[in-house]
């Protein structure tokens, strides 16, 4: 299928066949797969440097201390493995939705978005650190626990699924429009309340693949984070298309070649990359 030139993409066509769950995972297998070398080391860099702050927070007693105060020390080591993440997390967004990467333009980008992403990291984290400790207290009443609690349970561990969709969309929405506090966190609401099975679905694969990741934990270092992280930047890429948003200094052509670009990629570009590249 030829798409037409940029004269005649009105403001009305209908992007949603470029949108799908199948276009969010076929782009985001080649752009990882295309800088693979480069996303493993980040990985690698990134577990380690995790895994160094977080054997220091144990070896000088912030992760055993007595309650109340050790869920403290755990949102502590929250903001701290945040604010490492958070400094990851940009080369990937570069190099995977802006395709380029300078020392320049890195620091001149964090400097811009690393207190308002730690910001809502920070609500992020309260927020479901406060429904964790809800569901904790509610499944403390044993035995014949009355109808209410079940349904307050059942109500919690629902704004809890949402709320995590949302998270995942927080650092991708800053890095693509840079909007205040609030709208970053009502977008993500949006986002997710427009992509809602789609949205859910991407969360369940990475609950898998977290899940697959803590059974063989060579994957944090070699996969981890990064390779969850792409996912939610392509897959918030083909969100924003489906609400008419493109980028700053490319057209809707230009994104729409380049997706049918990638449906014409078949296994053969596994062995042989660099013909298509």
């Amino acid at each position: 299928m030829d798409f037409p030139s940029s004269p005649d993409i009105s403001p009305e066509a209908d992007l949603s066949p470029y949108c799908r769950w199948q276009d969010i995972f076929r782009s985001w297998f080649w752009r990882y797969y295309d800088n693979l070398f480069k996303f493993v080391l980040l990985n690698f860099s990134w577990f380690l440097v995790c895994f160094g702050v977080s054997w220091l927070s144990g070896r000088v007693g912030l992760l055993t201390l007595p309650a109340p105060w050790y869920w403290f020390g755990v949102f502590v080591v929250y903001l701290l493995e945040s604010a490492i993440t958070f400094v990851w997390a940009l080369p990937v967004f570069m190099i995977l939705v802006a395709r380029s990467f300078s020392w320049i333009e890195y620091r001149i980008q964090l400097s811009r978005f690393f207190l308002k992403g730690l910001l809502v990291s920070a609500l992020a984290g309260v927020f479901l650190g406060t429904g964790l400790l809800n569901l904790r207290f509610y499944s403390s009443f044993q035995g014949s626990a009355p109808i209410w609690v079940l349904v307050l349970m059942g109500f919690v561990i629902t704004l809890l699924l949402y709320a995590l969709m949302m998270t995942f969309y927080l650092w991708p929405i800053l890095f693509f429009q840079d909007p205040s506090v609030g709208k970053l966190i009502y977008r993500a609401f949006i986002i997710t309340l427009g992509s809602g099975p789609a949205s859910l679905l991407i969360l369940f694969i990475s609950l898998v693949w977290a899940l697959l990741f803590a059974l063989a934990p060579f994957l944090w270092f070699t996969m981890g984070f990064v390779f969850l992280f792409s996912l939610y930047c392509t897959a918030l890429e083909k969100h924003l298309l489906r609400y008419r948003i493109t980028f700053e200094d490319r057209t809707l052509d230009d994104v729409l070649q380049e997706i049918a670009a990638e449906r014409k990629r078949n296994w053969r570009d596994i062995l042989k990359p660099w013909e298509t590249r």
